[in-house]
């Protein structure tokens, strides 16, 4: 064998153990690879995805309960809101009814000034209304004969007249009332039975309430009477030109507090 084939056979002998021993470095240079992959990219990207997995599910429960809080809050507000509307409805019919209540106020106003129109120009007679009730003011010199609780026949006319017109389609009770002049202007026989304003003025309602009923049938389940003294309840809705000892005959008006009584 010459110096050339001995070459080429130790050639060829080298060659496979060089191949063996890539095959040997090869899977571990895979494997170092493989493994600087996971530690440098894989488990970081692990890591925040499951990050984010937690942080999508903490929103989604924030979410839901966002979502279960504004279905109370827009629950509550439709209640509110109901709450508003039937306040603003029970507003509006108070509102209807009290307007209805002073047209029908001023009706009742305009049909006892045409009935009593005649009395209300000769000054026998003043329309008011107060605390729940049209009043007819009568001068007491216009009801009683002079110096006596005794009704006059002119009086008497006049208290049917105007009993009359406030029972026209009423029912409601008359509540007659007499109030006291200044003691210095009351004769000295009335003043000699009746020292008191309170006792006269309760003998001067009784007085008118008898008539009401004996002389003007005004049934006496709907008749009271009140001596009021010199303290007036419906004062200040009379003209200031009424006399202070006068008789009052009061009708409660409808649809009113007093008028449910």
């Amino acid at each position: 064998m010459s110096m050339g084939d001995e070459a080429i056979t130790s050639g060829k002998a080298a060659r496979p153990s060089g191949f063996w021993r890539w095959s040997r470095v090869l899977p571990a240079l895979l494997l170092v690879a493989s493994a600087t992959f996971i530690a440098a990219y894989y488990v970081p990207l692990r890591r925040a995805h499951m990050l984010l997995i937690a942080e999508q599910q903490s929103a989604n429960q924030k979410g839901k309960e966002l979502e279960q809080t504004l279905s109370q809050v827009r629950g509550e507000l439709d209640a509110k809101t109901a709450q508003l509307e039937k306040l603003e409805a029970e507003r509006r019919q108070i509102e209807d009814a009290r307007r209805s209540g002073l047209d029908r106020i001023e009706q009742i106003k305009t049909e006892l000034s045409g009935k009593l129109d005649k009395q209300i120009k000769k000054g026998v007679a003043a329309l008011a209304v107060a605390d729940g009730h049209v009043v007819v003011a009568l001068p007491e010199s216009a009801v009683f004969a002079p110096s006596r609780l005794d009704v006059s026949p002119q009086g008497q006319v006049l208290l049917c007249h105007v009993a009359s017109a406030l029972s026209a389609g009423n029912e409601a009770p008359i509540r007659v009332g007499a109030v006291s002049g200044p003691p210095d202007q009351t004769p000295p026989a009335l003043l000699h039975d009746h020292p008191t304003p309170w006792s006269l003025s309760a003998a001067r309602a009784a007085s008118v309430a008898q008539v009401l009923e004996g002389k003007c049938a005004v049934p006496g389940a709907r008749l009271s009477a009140v001596g009021h003294a010199g303290h007036d309840p419906a004062g200040a809705a009379l003209a200031e030109s009424t006399p202070a000892g006068r008789v009052e005959l009061a009708v409660a008006l409808p649809g009113t507090s007093a008028g449910a009584r």
